[in-house]
């Protein structure tokens, strides 16, 4: 038994179900396909770049802490897999299932969280037993035994969140048809390859041979002349024997049908192919992260926030949020001029902008420098003239001195 055996052993619950709100739900075949696949991998890569954070709202603002609970979602949430592995995990399994699980493990006093462990089931359900608690009841891939736990603990991200009450609807009834036609073509551009390769004519023997002899003069014959080496394309043939060609009769690929199940596809995902093959613009890269990983951070942020904090810890402003940089798709004159507009107002520090501008941090970096270009609106007319609230005249004097130097 391994370690998250042993973790989900002791969740011991003796769960007499009132109701079983929908029965077990099976997870599809989505993952033996390849463009599925595919597109998996590119979300999951992406959002696996999401950068957690623990923070607190008060009266003073925004504070990011940096306790064991920041430490373990942005390190490694359990022993196994990083935050990118755990991120890249969930996501993959959202795509593939349109349902993606994560388990909170606490210490033996149920107070400090050692570990948030994505699974990967083969079917699951959620039950409720009489007091009214929701229970996940699960089949793990791992072991194939069915586990019962509480639903509290557990991470649940759902995609295409309308058909069930606590699931999300399975890709494999919306895409099965689209995927079919599509394997029938890719079955026959292996047909056109495979004909193309066989056989392409026939040797005529004018005299009488046996099978031995006849398939060793084929054999030579295909030596001699039907090999790369012979670049002229000709044959020299004696008396005994013709060469007879089969008439080639091309096979028009289904190119532009193939195209058509692909973006329908691409749609349902909400991708294309700039985005499959890494070759978007800065703004393609922008729709992509609105529709399809944001969604996913939000998601993320806010089921972590509810199932990692209590009600009361949650009403003095606890949250985690999930984040990405946008920035990084974008050119460097565009990341010069918003992070230098950021820069100036105080809104980022020094290493926040060299971290834009893609270079390294500096010491004494985590600084904000704000311009004194700016005033506030009703204080316009006073700075032009010198009359700034506590700058004691020194406004007014320079104003002077620079009159009097014109003159």
């Amino acid at each position: 038994m391994n370690l998250l055996s042993r973790l989900l052993g002791r969740f011991r619950f003796r769960v007499y179900p009132l109701s079983i709100t929908e029965g077990f739900t099976p997870i599809g075949n989505m993952r033996e396909n390849e463009l599925i696949s595919s597109i998996a991998d590119v979300i999951a890569r992406n959002v696996g770049k999401l950068q957690p954070k623990v923070i607190r709202q008060d009266n003073n603002g925004m504070t990011v802490k940096n306790d064991s609970l920041a430490k373990l979602l942005t390190l490694r949430p359990c022993p196994e897999m990083s935050t990118y592995d755990f991120l890249y995990r969930m996501a993959s399994d959202l795509v593939y299932t349109s349902n993606a699980f994560a388990v909170i493990f606490y210490d033996e006093h149920y107070i400090n969280i050692t570990a948030i462990q994505p699974i990967t089931v083969r079917a699951f359900d959620m039950v409720e037993d009489n007091q009214g608690r929701l229970f996940f009841r699960f089949v793990w891939e791992y072991d194939g035994k069915e586990y019962t736990i509480p639903y509290d603990s557990v991470i649940h991200i759902k995609g295409h969140y309308n058909k069930k009450r606590f699931a999300g609807t399975s890709p494999d009834g919306d895409l099965n048809e689209a995927l079919k036609l599509m394997e029938t073509a890719n079955t026959s551009i292996k047909s056109v390859v495979k004909n193309g390769s066989g056989l392409r004519g026939y040797l005529q023997y004018n005299n009488f041979i046996d099978d031995d002899e006849m398939k060793e003069k084929v054999r030579s014959f295909q030596e001699a002349y039907m090999n790369a080496e012979n670049e002229g394309g000709l044959a020299g043939l004696d008396g005994t024997m013709e060469y007879k060609e089969f008439a080639q009769r091309s096979v028009n690929i289904p190119t532009t049908q193939m195209q058509f199940l692909r973006e329908n596809i691409y749609r349902y995902y909400g991708i294309n192919d700039k985005i499959l093959s890494s070759s978007q613009s800065a703004e393609e890269w922008n729709a992509f992260y609105e529709s399809v990983i944001e969604p996913i951070a939000v998601q993320l942020s806010l089921e972590f926030t509810y199932k990692i904090f209590s009600e009361r810890q949650r009403g003095f402003g606890n949250q985690i949020v999930f984040s990405a940089d946008r920035l990084q798709y974008a050119d460097w004159n565009t990341r010069k001029d918003l992070a230098g507009d950021m820069f100036d107002r105080g809104i980022i520090t020094i290493n926040e902008y060299r971290e834009i501008m893609y270079l390294a941090p500096i010491e004494d970096g985590d600084i904000r420098q704000v311009s004194l270009n700016y005033v506030k609106t009703d204080d316009q007319s006073n700075y032009q003239v010198g009359k700034g609230g506590d700058n004691d005249g020194s406004a007014s004097e320079n104003t002077a001195s620079e009159e009097s130097d014109d003159k």
